[in-house]
């Protein structure tokens, strides 16, 4: 990515502003502002189009040298006063300087995702991506470009807005996560596995299903009260947690009932997993002398064709049958 200065006549045709005026708007501009000219990068990507490419964003995915090349072609004819203060630079020389800091590896998909837009004919491109100062603070940006009028074919002005989005996003994330995590354990919750299981109802890969219910929850509450109820729930999530590592998912379904979606991990792996959980648990409450982790637990591997609803129903049965037996010796 490389600067040009722009040469300037003294009246733009059709406008009743001076080239001065317009220069000012751009410069005090309360957003972030970036002219750039990719007439260069548009001619090589017309070469690979006249050589036959009709799919870009794979081509490129195939190979990040041929990403690199069309960066390179990039020229920044313009940045505002914006620019420098949001990216925490002096001048424009500090800028460029740091320009690899300040897109960093987040920005390679988000450039990936406005030269396809562009070369699928858009005349106006959109992103949400990561941006970083030049001292290393990361911020999320909104980018909206724009190809100039009577630049369409060229490209060479093509205007980016830039806005600091952190704030909306940091907010956007904590909802998702509300919506899709218990309250009390942090962890998943009833909605996302329907998400998930509903994702996974055609997939082809090998998926393990255990339903966990917790033993005596019901009589600690009456003993001990609920905020014992309620620590308890949360050992048994952190226990869970860290029993089950991605890809796996660990959800509370409510109450003292929990789920651990497996997919794609042998059935020997599984089995490793689940045969190290007891011992957590026994680890986890040495040296306590309040309730013990104490647990059922089902689990079921699914058939060919089988339905994601049907895998649960057989894991929460054998749950179950543990269940009735602990309950059982319980009571003799």
């Amino acid at each position: 990515m490389t600067k040009t200065l722009e040469s300037r006549g003294t009246h733009p045709p059709g406008s009743r502003l001076s080239w001065d005026d317009l220069a000012a708007i751009f410069d005090s501009a309360p957003n972030s502002m970036w002219m750039q000219d990719l007439s260069a990068l548009k001619a090589r990507l017309d070469e690979w189009r006249a050589e036959g490419l009709t799919d870009l964003r794979p081509w490129l995915a195939a190979e990040p040298a041929r990403v690199e090349e069309l960066v390179a072609l990039v020229q920044v004819v313009s940045v505002n006063r914006e620019t420098l203060r949001m990216y925490e630079v002096a001048d424009e020389a500090e800028l460029f300087a740091n320009i690899r800091v300040i897109f960093g590896v987040d920005q390679i998909a988000a450039f990936v995702d406005v030269i396809d837009q562009l070369w699928s004919g858009a005349l106006r491109t959109s992103v949400t991506t990561r941006n970083y100062t030049a001292k290393g603070r990361g911020f999320d940006v909104s980018y909206h470009g724009r190809l100039l009028p009577g630049h369409e074919a060229s490209w060479a002005r093509y205007l980016i807005s830039v806005e600091d989005v952190t704030a909306r996003e940091l907010a956007l994330r904590q909802l998702e996560f509300a919506r899709t995590h218990d309250g009390l354990t942090d962890l998943h919750n009833r909605s996302f596995l329907s998400e998930e299981m509903d994702r996974l109802e055609t997939s082809d890969e090998p998926i393990a299903l255990a339903v966990i219910d917790l033993n005596g929850l019901k009589a600690l509450n009456d003993r001990m009260g609920h905020r014992a109820g309620d620590e308890l729930l949360r050992r048994m999530a952190r226990v869970l947690s860290a029993s089950f590592p991605p890809p796996c998912h660990v959800v509370r379904m409510g109450g003292d009932e929990f789920v651990v979606v497996m997919p794609g991990l042998r059935k020997s792996a599984t089995l490793e997993l689940l045969d190290a959980l007891p011992r957590r648990a026994a680890a986890e409450g040495e040296g306590r002398s309040d309730a013990p982790l104490s647990f059922s637990l089902g689990t079921a591997w699914r058939r060919p064709g089988e339905s994601m609803e049907s895998l649960f129903v057989r894991a929460d049965q054998r749950m179950y049958q543990e269940k009735r037996a602990f309950y059982g010796e319980v009571a003799a």
